[in-house]
């Protein structure tokens, strides 16, 4: 009994020790484009007010920290380079009588350099302290040059974009992604896909005009309704490992069904705005940009942290059609969209019956639209 009651006494005074550490784990900084400096203040507490002073001195951690934290959060962040950041002191002091240190400013310079739609990690770890730390010894530093986007394809007029889909487009795995903005709701207005196997839709029989839907050989939908003249990243991923089928919206899952299939085969005609020859009132009826299709099940953090663009370098990247008027390009009478993946599987633009691909090529419509995160 005496040596438990000493046990638990040495436990609250450990408790009731005075420890210096970071309130957060994580601080996110978004920048404007036309930043070029910024000064953020590093600042470490202490758990109970000390009667001295207390001393802290920090030290910026190293890339396999980075690392690290990407591991732990599924993230793809790059460790800040050097040349765009200093601590301008690394040493600080709590006063006694005070909770929370004097600021040591963080310097980021020359953000001109970075980036556009990175996100860059700055590791700040307490390296020493005259009294003892927690866990929560480290401060991870976020910093995000988000991406612009100032025009967009405008889709109303029956104008949509046929994409040849050739025997590589068998997927045991699959995502569809866009960035959309509905002017009024129809239903059966398209999005993307190909009609009876996997196409990505706005409304149905039993299903409301301003709700997204997938049909083919899965079909569900969310309960969620959209509104018109806003924005909004959707994303369906499919799984054929698990057959899980997911709708996102904005990089949060809203839907999922488990498929009766284990892979999808596209090879054929596959559209952004259109559906098939026999119904002409199967478009979209809005705006739209950011079109891509990937042969893996892209994950909720990489949905909601690449919204605006991806490297079109990237794993698994199957087709990219940006559509903001730059990858357009007109070749033998006939309008283009460029893919920006290393397939080249260049969109033609079109409007009215597709006719197996003998229809009317046409310059699309780019309309100026500033979408930022």
């Amino acid at each position: 009994a005496f040596l438990a009651l000493n046990a638990c006494k040495d436990k609250e005074n450990e408790l009731l020790e005075t420890k210096v550490y970071f309130e957060q784990a994580q601080q996110r900084l978004k920048l404007e484009n036309n930043v070029s400096s910024h000064a953020f203040n590093i600042t470490a507490r202490v758990s109970n007010i000390s009667d001295s002073d207390v001393n802290v001195t920090y030290q910026i951690g190293d890339a396999q920290m980075v690392a690290d934290y990407n591991a732990k959060n599924g993230t793809k962040y790059q460790m800040m380079p050097a040349e765009n950041f200093s601590l301008q002191k690394n040493s600080t002091v709590i006063k006694k009588g005070s909770v929370y240190a004097e600021p040591c400013q963080l310097a980021l310079k020359n953000l001109s350099t970075i980036q556009e739609g990175n996100t860059y990690v700055i590791p700040v770890t307490i390296a020493d302290a005259s009294v003892p730390t927690i866990e929560a010894k480290t401060l991870f530093v976020e910093v995000a040059k988000p991406i612009v986007i100032n025009k967009v394809f405008d889709f109303t007029g029956r104008k949509y974009l046929s994409i040849p889909m050739d025997e590589k487009a068998k997927f045991n795995a699959l995502t569809y992604e866009a960035m959309i903005y509905v002017d009024n709701f129809v239903k059966l207005s398209t999005v993307m896909g190909a009609e009876g196997n996997l196409i990505f839709r706005f409304g149905d029989t039993t299903v409301d005009a301003d709700q997204i839907q997938v049909a083919g050989n899965v079909q569900f939908n969310p309960s969620k309704k959209f509104a018109a003249k806003q924005w909004y990243h959707v994303a369906l991923v499919f799984d054929g490992a698990t057959k899980r089928t997911e709708i996102y919206v904005d990089g949060e899952r809203v839907a999922e069904k488990t498929a009766s299939v284990n892979s999808f085969n596209l090879n054929g005609d596959f559209f952004i705005g259109y559906a098939y020859d026999y119904d002409g009132t199967r478009t979209w009826k809005g705006k739209m940009c950011e079109c891509r299709v990937w042969s893996v099940a892209r994950t909720a953090n990489e949905l909601k942290n690449n919204k605006l663009g991806v490297d079109p370098n990237s794993e698994g990247l199957f087709g990219y059609w940006k559509l903001n008027g730059a990858d357009v390009y007109q070749k033998d009478g006939n309008y283009y969209v460029k893919d920006q993946s290393k397939n080249h599987r260049d969109a033609t633009s079109r409007r009215g019956a597709y006719q197996s691909g003998r229809g009317l090529s046409v310059e699309p419509d780019v309309v100026e639209m500033r979408i930022s995160e």
